[in-house]
């Protein structure tokens, strides 16, 4: 690696490697060639590489010819075509025979754009291989029987054993980087003959900070063979712009110097990487490893990279499942550590007196200490009292400890965790033996009450590949940054740290601080009465989430299976697929932001648009009264916008500057929804002459989802469609569909006689509201009652002719008061924004409801007609 880089002054470590510009190496992999071109001209304005045995032209032929000279006619017309159409951001593999350049021999091809200019790079291609001919069925069979693993580490395992399997290398590990950047070998397979890496930890200046930011960017890299001449780019700065070429995206891009010494010292001759992403962050890395020179064929890369990204998926939802797991069985300990508070008058005991207690709840010793002589302790320390359970600080110790956390817990969540506790708060280490690591909860509107969790500290024993500390060696020019020689296994001992904290642990705490702090606001009989409601209502919630999680995965597995099944190529396939899962997220996102109660048609297809309609506003045209679809119609139409929009963008009218789309709605006389697509201003349309998965994914998803129909025209000047949705797809009232007590069609006739109506209800505006129709027939408000304590103390000593209660007072729920109002044969209605048939106990059955939002009249008619019935 060079130097160059660094200020005279500046000593060599491995952080100098964060610096170096790895993005312009000004050279590329020697068995590829490629070349630079203007993108407008197609003018070969930079070249490198194996130029005469790939191309059958020498350096001096191709610069400054135009591209002809290597490609036929059709061929220039398909790079002009995605010049066009296409960004061009990330490469563009040309895999079809026929893309393929003049010459003996077959190769494989693909462009993207850098700075501004046409990249083509190309190597030599292996069409015989049995997996190029059917790349995705490969795929397909390296994911079988990974969902059915049940721990994550099995699922890693068995996802390196498909990689070596398929692609061939010696060695193949899954690489998880842990929260300080570190690695960890978390899954390997490996040649027998071959020493195993598994387990191993690297520290985190083995990948700088600017080839992480590369492993975001690309999913794949590759190196051939680690001795390799170089070979430059001529010239080396391109001739329009004045820069070297940024080569972020080039597949053959030359390799780090320090990278290619780093493989020697390993051993290694050959590797590939396959990315793991998960929520736009680096997870980790399938990291592949080959003893001698391995040149990977372009079809099998891509496989790689096809896997990566499905891996990635699939990762990701099974950690979601095992943190849900996880989560769903602290909340059962959770709920029988507040059933134990119930006849507690000191909650701080009843937390650790019983059992289950609070180091039950929390591994405070962590998994690996749980057979340790410390098992970790915890203190509670609530109106300046203290108690203990397990090893812990002594007294004097929490209470400087607590003054200290007063201004350290973090004032959103309440939460403060660490896992070197005296790094940061230097008097604990005066008792790191017992309190390395603490997890802390604030129980109190101002943070002065704690629950706190210790866990002692770990004599940790890291296995690192090598010395991590000593990259640097002294030679006769001065010091050299050297990659280490040793991976033998080499032990680092860390004091003053405990075992870390999990997202296990930190919401597992989170759950606890939200349940006491309605203990410490509430008397502790109620909140356990609460407590056994709200676990009711949270099953409910999770079964709901789990529910909605399941149908996701199976959408994504159908679109998967669809979608290959009507691809052309492998990349066609990947785009389409990604396409419809991004669309898929942002109608979620839609649904999740109005609680899955339904989402504006207009403000839907708005965002399916809004990329469009940013290009040039006057392209999209949207005109159509406020609707409201529910949650899956939503998901349909959505699907239906979204195949539209995109096949306007590849040919229709959005595949060119003055094309137009416009969508209009409106409401038909039976209470159904129209939907009108129509696009101008395009190419001539043809009749396609099948019917492909697109068209029959908006005709089958709006058919078997909400009832509804679609007619695809292909008229001359554009394509049109009309949508045709049932009155069923809009989100009604839930006052017109919940409340059959409530007569409508009665005029309001005023009562002579004065009546007391009891008003339970919690919101200002509703109070308001009610009041003056109550006030306007004549009669006498009782309250209005906004606790349930109010509600009951009136229900049971006024004199009441009838009530209206709403159902959940500020988290309370409103049973006990409808109990006690029949109880004393007082009619009174319900009136909620809930979907009643999910929250009524059963023995509020038949109860008349009257839904939220509601009208004045609503009221009145129910007033009315309890009057009339006495």
């Amino acid at each position: 690696m060079s130097t160059d880089f660094l200020s005279p002054d500046q000593k060599v470590d491995l952080t100098n490697c964060d610096r170096e510009p790895i993005h312009i190496p000004g050279a590329i992999l020697p068995h590829g060639a490629m070349l630079v071109l203007d993108p407008e001209q197609l003018v070969i304005e930079q070249v490198a590489g194996s130029l005469t045995s790939l191309l059958g032209c020498d350096a001096e032929q191709l610069l400054g010819a135009d591209a002809g000279i290597l490609f036929d006619e059709m061929q220039l017309e398909r790079l002009r075509s995605l010049v066009e159409t296409s960004d061009l951001s990330k490469p563009r593999h040309l895999l079809d025979p026929a893309l393929r350049v003049k010459g003996g021999s077959p190769l494989d091809a693909s462009v993207h754009r850098s700075a501004g200019r046409l990249v083509i790079e190309f190597e030599q291609a292996d069409p015989a291989n049995g997996a190029a001919r059917d790349p995705l069925s490969c795929v397909q069979e390296m994911l079988e029987g990974l969902d059915r693993c049940e721990h994550l580490q099995d699922f890693c395992q068995l996802a390196a054993e498909r990689v070596k399997a398929v692609l061939g290398y010696d060695r193949v590990m899954v690489y998880r980087f842990d929260h300080d950047d570190s690695g960890w070998v978390f899954a390997e397979a490996v040649e027998p003959a071959l020493d195993p890496f598994l387990d191993l930890h690297y520290p985190a200046s083995d990948i700088p900070k600017q080839a992480r930011a590369l492993y975001l960017r690309n999913w794949l890299r590759l190196i051939c063979q680690v001795d390799y001449q170089p070979a430059p780019i001529v010239p080396q700065l391109n001739p329009a712009t004045g820069a070297p070429l940024d080569m972020s995206q080039a597949i053959l891009r030359d390799v780090s110097p320090i990278h290619r010494q780093y493989l020697r010292n390993m051993g290694v001759d050959a590797s590939m990487s396959i990315s793991i992403i998960q929520g736009g962050k680096l997870w980790g890395l399938i990291s592949c490893h080959h003893m001698t020179p391995r040149f990977l064929p372009r079809h099998l890369r891509a496989i790689g990279e096809l896997f990566g990204s499905m891996f990635s998926l699939q990762l990701e939802a099974k950690e979601r499942a095992e943190r849900f797991e996880q989560r769903t069985r602290s909340r059962v300990v959770l709920q029988q550590l507040m059933r134990n508070l119930a006849t507690e008058d000191d909650f701080g005991e009843g937390l650790i007196r019983n059992s289950p207690n609070l180091l039950d709840y929390v591994r405070a010793g962590g998994f690996a200490m749980r057979m340790a002589s410390h098992k970790g302790g915890v203190a509670i320390h609530v109106n300046s009292g203290v108690a203990v359970l397990g090893d812990t600080p002594d007294e004097e110790q929490i209470a400087r400890l607590t003054d200290w956390l007063c201004n350290h817990v973090d004032a959103d969540n309440g939460i403060f965790c660490t896992d070197r506790l005296s790094e940061i708060y230097p008097p604990a280490a005066g008792f790191a033996g017992v309190a390395s690591g603490l997890l802390a909860i604030s129980v109190s509107k101002e943070p002065r009450d704690f629950v706190m969790w210790f866990r002692p500290e770990v004599v940790q024993t890291v296995e690192w590949a090598g010395n991590p500390d000593k990259p640097v060696e002294q030679t006769p020019d001065g010091e050299k940054l050297t990659p280490r020689t040793s991976f033998a296994a080499w032990s680092q001992t860390v004091r003053g740290r405990s075992e870390p904290w999990t997202d296990y642990d930190r919401d597992a705490a989170f759950d606890l601080r939200v349940a006491l702090l309605e203990v410490v606001l509430r008397r502790i009989h109620a909140a356990a009465q609460e407590r056994e409601k709200a676990f009711a209502r949270q099953q409910l919630l999770m079964a709901e989430l789990d529910h909605r999680v399941k149908n996701t995965l199976a959408n994504i597995q159908a679109l998967v299976t669809h979608a290959s099944s009507n691809a052309d190529t492998l990349e066609s396939f990947a785009t389409g697929l990604n396409q419809r899962i991004q669309s898929m997220s942002r109608v979620h996102s839609l649904l999740t932001r109005h609680r899955w109660e339904g989402v504006s048609l207009s403000g839907l297809i708005s965002l399916e648009l809004e990329q469009y309609a940013q290009e040039n506003g006057d392209r999209i045209d949207l005109a159509g009264p406020p609707l409201t679809l529910s949650s899956k119609a939503s998901l349909a139409v959505s699907l239906a916008v979204h195949e539209l929009s995109t096949n306007a963008a590849k040919y229709g009218s959005l595949s060119v500057p003055d094309g137009k789309v416009a969508v209009s709605w409106s409401v038909q006389p039976g209470g159904g929804v129209v939907i009108e697509w129509k696009e101008s201003g395009g190419p001539t349309v043809l009749t396609p002459n099948r019917r492909g998965f697109g068209s029959s994914l908006i005709g089958r998803a709006l058919e078997l989802e909400t009832g509804g129909s679609s007619e695809l025209r292909f008229e001359q000047g554009g394509v049109e469609c009309s949508i045709t949705l049932p009155a069923s797809a809009l989100v009604q009232s839930v006052a017109e569909e919940t409340a059959p007590a409530v007569p409508e069609a009665r005029e309001v006739v005023r009562s002579e006689q004065v009546k007391r109506i009891l008003l339970v209800e919690d919101s200002s505006l509703v109070i308001m509201m009610m009041e003056d129709t109550i006030e306007g027939l004549g009669w006498e408000l009782v309250g209005p009652a906004t606790r349930v304590t109010e509600a009951l103390d009136l229900a049971a000593h006024e004199q009441v002719d009838a009530a209206l209660l709403d159902i959940n007072l500020d988290g309370e729920m409103s049973w006990e008061v409808g109990r006690l109002l029949r109880d004393r044969n007082i009619p009174f209605a319900l009136t909620t924004g809930y979907d009643s048939n999910m929250v009524l106990p059963p023995d509020f059955e038949g109860t008349p409801v009257i839904g939220k939002p509601f009208a004045a009249p609503t009221i009145a008619r129910w007033l009315c007609e309890q009057v009339e019935a006495e």
